[in-house]
């Protein structure tokens, strides 16, 4: 009988971190270029057939000079524009941003109710449990690739409560 427990024991040290590598893959996605990290992309899924999304991180400018985001694309189909949010007359209104300064030795998180970036024309809906490659364009660090988690609103530490509605 020990002998039994013993084996089933080994085999449950052996197994058990295998079978949490995939989520630990899913949970950990952060990126960098340079001085530069791109922390936790994320996506909200769309709804039913929808074909506009937005995308939210964080970039940490770890370097000594500024760096500027000049642009998003998306290599497997659909647009992407920086949107900045704002209440004005107790209206919640999107503007486009042509270029995201990050300071240097700063960050600037781009979060539900503020800075994002602008999903359109999707080739299909965002699911939960999928991921979206997209690529960000800098100034000084190039293009960097990038893959964001379509995640819940509000399902991890890093993603901020939901206060931002869907566009």
């Amino acid at each position: 009988m020990r002998r039994y427990f013993l084996k089933i024991t080994a085999v449950a040290i052996l197994v058990i971190p295998v079978m949490t590598l995939p989520s630990l893959q899913t949970m950990a996605h952060d990126y960098s270029a340079g001085r530069l990290a791109i922390a936790h992309p994320w996506a909200p899924p769309t709804l039913g057939k929808q074909r506009t999304g937005v995308i939210y991180f964080t970039i940490h400018n770890r370097g000594e000079q500024a760096e500027r985001l000049l642009g998003i694309d998306l290599p497997e189909g659909g647009h992407a524009m920086m949107h900045s949010s704002e209440i004005q007359d107790g209206v919640m209104r999107m503007r486009p941003v042509d270029a995201l300064k990050i300071p240097a030795q700063a960050e600037v998180a781009l979060l539900p109710g503020g800075m994002h970036v602008m999903l359109t024309d999707l080739p299909g809906p965002l699911i939960e449990g999928g991921r979206l490659k997209f690529r960000l364009h800098f100034e000084i660090a190039g293009p960097v690739e990038v893959e964001a988690a379509i995640e819940p609103r509000g399902s991890t530490a890093s993603a901020p409560p939901p206060q931002h509605h869907q566009h």
